[in-house]
């Protein structure tokens, strides 16, 4: 639990920019705002606009500070444990900071961590034998698909006066059924009320045996001495 920050009496709280980055983790992406962050921090609102310059910037500084604590690395010389390892570091750094995903999906530029994180992540993989251009292939495809599968699930479920988001698709999926669509719409329901983090991992699975394929064709015979996960 956050412990108050004391004030003295007469003189403003002092605060940072990484303070109002925490205080927008601490509340949720989702539901902080201006007001709700200055109130946290027991500031005027006014006094964010000397340390950010609108709500975009604290939503950008809010997740450099999040992805900055992300720790994938392992010492392992298999890659497809790598990737595991990084894609679940970040669906959980999702599930812990709700609104993140959307807001990485959002985004018109890309933190600073994340592009560190980003080119380790890469370098790792080149090291493993991939060319430049296939690790950042792979490590792009890993992250979108991970941000827009959070963000769609979160998405999903929000409720409303009508029920959540995902029962009303589900719901859809099967006002449309006909003996054509039957099995696949079964399939699809089954997904929209599952465990959302199940389907990801299926995905995340496409992904890798995609990557298998960069590596084998760049190197014939690379990949089947390792073992899938």
């Amino acid at each position: 639990m956050r412990l108050e920050r004391p004030r003295s009496v007469g003189r403003p709280a002092r605060i940072s920019r990484e303070d109002i980055a925490d205080a927008a983790l601490e509340i949720g992406l989702h539901a902080a705002t201006v007001k709700t962050i200055a109130g946290r921090l027991g500031v005027d609102h006014s006094s964010l606009y000397r340390h950010v310059k609108g709500w975009d910037d604290i939503v950008f500084a809010a997740a450099d500070r999040a992805i900055a604590t992300l720790d994938w690395e392992r010492e392992t010389e298999d890659w497809r444990d790598y990737i595991h390892a990084a894609a679940e570091a970040v669906w959980e750094l999702y599930a812990r900071n709700p609104g993140l995903a959307e807001a990485m999906r959002t985004m018109d530029r890309t933190p600073p961590a994340g592009i560190r994180a980003f080119s380790r992540a890469c370098r790792h993989l080149e090291a493993q034998g991939f060319g430049t251009e296939d690790a950042a292939l792979i490590m792009d495809s890993v992250m979108d698909m991970t941000s827009d599968s959070a963000s769609m699930w979160e998405r999903l479920r929000r409720e409303n006066a009508d029920g959540t988001i995902a029962e009303r698709l589900r719901a859809s999926w099967q006002a449309g059924a006909d003996d054509q669509t039957e099995t696949h719409v079964c399939l699809m329901s089954a997904v929209i009320e599952g465990e959302p983090k199940e389907w990801w991992r299926k995905k995340l699975l496409l992904l890798i045996r995609g990557a298998a394929a960069l590596l084998e064709a760049r190197f014939p015979g690379s990949s089947s001495s390792q073992t899938e996960n």
